[in-house]
């Protein structure tokens, strides 16, 4: 910390907020359908933001399955738009088998960094040194309730499959947007990756990843993998628009 600013610690000794960094907070929160077309296709998801999100960084989305036409639900999410000017967000989805079109139901909150003035006209405001947002006593902050922290992984001859330690419960959100096809993930070794959510009807954590260069994809085990993925609850009477 500088010598000079503001910072605000938790209970237990964290750093809370601070005028050095950044605070994520929520933005918005709302429904939308995954869907297919064929029953061995991929399925399709959109949702637009009904303002777009003006940071430079990305947001962060967390999505809950409200209900599903199938027991499973694997996925993988790219956010829309560009830097200081955030849309929304979509997905695509996949299951194993079955003679039955995709139809889910899911509930996402969107999450941002603190980028505005409140309206209010009293209340608490914090920037950086070069005079940036950095929190406002109006934003309602995230909660973080669990992370992943120990994988085990489960190999495939194409495809390999890593169970997270977390027990994710029925009013859980997980963070989708930590895996996008787009990046270059698993040090270029795959053909994608994405996140499973839903198995055996259960909301769980796994990540999947097909495999681009068979030969040389973590030989030695999961190798030190230690990708943290936050699971946050944000019930509707403090986290709605």
């Amino acid at each position: 910390m500088d010598d000079y600013g503001f910072v605000a610690v938790n209970d237990h000794g964290s750093v809370s907020i601070s005028s050095v960094y950044k605070v994520l907070v929520f933005s918005e929160r709302g429904q939308f359908r995954i869907q297919s077309r064929y029953t061995d296709k991929e399925g399709k998801g959109q949702f637009t933001f009904a303002k777009p999100i003006r940071t430079v960084e990305p947001p962060q989305i967390f999505l809950r399955t409200i209900s599903a036409s199938h027991a499973s639900l694997g996925l993988y999410t790219s956010i829309e738009g560009s830097s200081g000017n955030w849309t929304g967000f979509h997905v695509t989805s996949a299951v194993r088998g079955g003679s039955v079109l995709q139809d889910y139901l899911m509930e996402f909150v969107s999450c941002k960094y603190s980028d505005q003035s409140s309206s209010s006209e009293y209340g608490l405001e914090v920037r950086d040194a070069q005079n940036r947002i950095m929190f406002v006593s109006s934003d309602r902050v995230v909660r973080y309730g669990k992370f992943s922290k120990n994988w085990t992984i489960g190999r495939g001859t194409f495809v390999d499959i890593y169970y997270s330690d977390v027990t994710v419960d029925a009013d859980d959100f997980i963070s989708v947007s930590s895996l996008d096809r787009g990046i270059m993930w698993f040090a270029n070794a795959s053909k994608y990756a994405g996140i499973t959510i839903l198995e055996g009807g259960v909301q769980v954590l796994h990540i999947f990843n097909q495999k681009h260069y068979l030969e040389r994809f973590y030989w030695q085990g999961s190798d030190g993998f230690c990708l943290s993925i936050p699971v946050c609850k944000f019930p509707i009477e403090r986290y709605y628009n």
